[in-house]
């Protein structure tokens, strides 16, 4: 297994993932809020940012706790 690799998510990283879409979602709302120029364009990179980070620790952490993931193969592009 690769670190490029998709893998399935178990309920564990699903409601996981879901928590931290929720977190993601609401810090975007305060965000665009805040009007646009620059310190937003930068608010709104770095919080993709974050939310794809979470997304590699779940999936690191599921791999750690199950010794493995089952891939996603409809997702791997060689």
């Amino acid at each position: 297994m690769s670190r490029f690799d998709y893998v399935k998510y178990d309920q564990t990283a699903e409601d996981l993932q879901r928590i931290a879409k929720g977190y993601t979602r609401a810090l975007e709302g305060i965000i665009l809020g805040l009007g646009q120029g620059r310190a937003q364009s930068l608010a709104l990179t770095k919080l993709e940012e974050v939310y794809m980070w979470i997304g590699k620790a779940i999936r690191d952490e599921q791999i750690k706790r199950n010794g493995s993931a089952e891939l996603q193969e409809e997702r791997n592009n060689g």
